[in-house]
């Protein structure tokens, strides 16, 4: 059961309830066919009790009447944000804050490297998601009703999830690293991307004795998040431990160390002092 938002009053409305809430589930709809073009089509809410579908097609131009995105005191919870955060900004030109990632937050717990929101479900409570209506168009209107159905389940476990993670995140003293990963989490990739193009332009290492080194760092990687219960790609994937050890010979172990969230810099350094004195 869900509620269609399909008019400025109604979501005014709707934004005064959420506002008032500790925290909403979130998903989104749209349609992306390049890095810069995408439209937002829909966007579900749920506060566990109640879900709500907004239709930001038949609203049309946004008004500033979804400030529980924007709102510090309420947390929106998504699973795999990026696109979301994309598409959100894309209708609204505002910053989403205050966010937790079902799908981030089961690496943190030791799970599967990018799950998918259907997966994760199955594995926490043995549910099966109809995914059939995924590549729906839903830019045309009206929409059906079955893609309506399939838009409201996509955000109806992700409170269950949270509290689910919350608990083991506090029991093992990871929510900090989380809340560090998901600062300003819209903007990492493009400055992943910068950051590896100058840094591969300037490094110059024989091929031989970089992949030796590489194999070297991969497992002293993969010992940490064995260690710490953690998923190896997202502690630091293949491609970053590359940018990482080119760093470290283009400025140092410091500065490389620099460009990592705090919590990953605490775990990798102590560990990495024996490779190191290859690589200085």
């Amino acid at each position: 059961m869900f509620h269609l938002i399909e008019d400025s009053k109604d979501l005014k409305e709707l934004d005064q309830e959420l506002l008032a809430l500790d925290f909403v589930a979130v998903d989104t709809e749209f349609r992306r066919q390049g890095k810069d073009d995408i439209r937002l089509s829909l966007i579900q809410v749920s506060s566990g009790e109640e879900t709500f579908i907004i239709d930001c097609i038949l609203i049309g131009k946004y008004k500033g009447y979804c400030s529980f995105l924007s709102s510090n005191k309420v947390k929106k919870i998504f699973h795999s944000c990026r696109e979301d955060l994309d598409a959100l900004s894309s209708w609204t030109n505002e910053k989403v804050n205050n966010i937790f990632d079902t799908q981030l937050a089961n690496e943190f717990l030791g799970g599967v490297y990018s799950i998918g929101y259907q997966d994760l479900v199955f594995k926490l409570f043995g549910v099966s998601i109809e995914k059939k209506e995924t590549r729906s168009n839903w830019i045309k209107r009206p929409l059906k009703e079955s893609q309506l159905n399939y838009a409201a389940t996509d955000v109806q476990y992700l409170i269950k999830i949270y509290q689910s993670q919350l608990l083991e995140l506090e029991e093992t003293s990871k929510v900090i690293w989380i809340d560090q990963e998901l600062e300003n989490r819209q903007f990492d990739q493009t400055l992943s991307n910068t950051f590896e193009d100058k840094v591969i332009k300037k490094i110059k290492i024989g091929k031989d004795e970089e992949e030796d080194l590489l194999q070297a760092l991969s497992k002293r990687v993969n010992r940490i998040a064995k260690d710490y219960k953690i998923n190896s790609t997202m502690l630091l994937s293949k491609k970053s431990q590359r940018v990482f050890l080119r760093k470290v010979f283009k400025d140092g172990l410091d500065s490389a160390l620099d460009d990592l969230k705090d919590w990953r810099k605490e775990l990798l350094k102590p560990h990495f002092a024996e490779l190191l004195t290859r690589l200085t």
